[in-house]
């Protein structure tokens, strides 16, 4: 991270590691996109349908998108916040088919 002269401040890192239920830090992270003045970034964590808000020191607010919510395999994320403070999302959904599963490939438009 940097702040606005371009002075480094910390890094965030994000070990890539198997999946598990009781995670909360994303275990494959792909996309990410801050999310204007709120101080959270919204990080796809590709393998568990799912995208993560965090704080900018590594730490995990909650989850702003689920499977649950229709989400498969994300891949890149834009999130802007309208004037009522409601999240528009657009998610980018990429998978290839690997182990004989059909390839998905979609662009889903989410507003939360």
């Amino acid at each position: 991270m940097f702040d606005n002269t371009g002075t480094f401040l910390h890094r965030l890192i994000l070990p890539s590691r198997l999946h598990t239920a009781e995670s909360r830090t994303p275990a494959r992270p792909y996309g990410l996109c801050v999310i204007g003045n709120t101080g959270t970034l919204a990080v796809c964590d590709r393998d568990a349908h799912r995208i993560v808000l965090m704080a900018y020191d590594g730490s995990v607010v909650g989850d702003l998108l689920t499977s649950t919510d229709g989400l498969r395999y994300p891949f890149d994320v834009d999130v802007s916040v309208a004037d009522d403070g409601r999240k528009l999302v657009a998610v980018i959904e990429s998978y290839s088919g690997l182990l004989g599963n059909e390839p998905h490939h979609a662009v889903k438009l989410f507003a939360v």
